[in-house]
């Protein structure tokens, strides 16, 4: 009977683990569908990032504005501005501004939809039991081949809204970031201006256009 048993589970495994990732999948699909929908979005949020030892190296928080193509990230380590054609980040530290075309990977650094959508990238989504509360599903989307910057998302969504409430966001080099977010503000009005660096704000800045 043992034998029986464990060809029959050998068999339904397969099958089982393609149900959880359509689940976590359609989850994740809610999600992103329910910001689209809201168009102008702005999320306010605390991002704190450990190194591979666990040690706390960046504590921030920020703000983001996303209207379809259109995003901008605003902190106090660093602004980001697209406006769908040109993207400009600025750095404090170096006080730099960097300008180049925008492209999916520069996009997935920060924004949840785009980190949601990973598992469209190569990577295997399941339902996440340990982080799965009785508030909050959690869907963890992990690396299938080698050759990424990042090797593990969990994503953890409001049950009654299905908007993200946290990220956690594991890298190749061991270090992790904690992306919580604080406010959510939907069909929010911006100008097209709200995406565009003004290089003037940035007296004294190099100006480094990368096209």
């Amino acid at each position: 009977m043992k034998i029986n048993i464990i060809a029959i589970l050998s068999l339904l495994l397969p099958y089982m683990a393609m149900a959880q990732g359509g689940k976590a999948e359609a989850l994740l699909d809610k999600a992103v569908s329910a910001i689209k929908a809201d168009a102008g979005v702005q999320m306010g949020f605390t991002i704190i990032m450990n190194d591979a030892s666990g040690e706390e190296i960046f504590d921030d928080k920020g703000t983001l504005k996303m209207d379809g193509e259109k995003y901008v990230l605003l902190t106090d380590a660093m602004k980001l501005w697209c406006d769908g054609t040109t993207q400009w980040s600025y750095l404090a530290q170096n006080n730099e501004i960097y300008i180049s075309e925008p492209n999916a990977d520069d996009a997935r650094a920060f924004s949840p939809v785009h980190l949601m959508e990973l598992y469209k990238h190569g990577f295997k989504c399941t339902i996440d039991g340990k982080f799965s509360t009785a508030k909050e599903n959690a869907v963890t989307m992990t690396e299938i081949a080698r050759g990424n910057d990042i090797k593990r998302v969990t994503v953890l969504l409001d049950k009654q809204n299905s908007l993200p409430v946290r990220l956690v966001v594991c890298y190749e080099n061991g270090s992790t970031a904690n992306i919580t977010v604080d406010s959510y503000k939907s069909k929010c009005r911006f100008t097209n201006k709200e995406f565009r660096c003004r290089e003037k704000s940035f007296p004294g800045a190099e100006v480094v256009d990368m096209r």
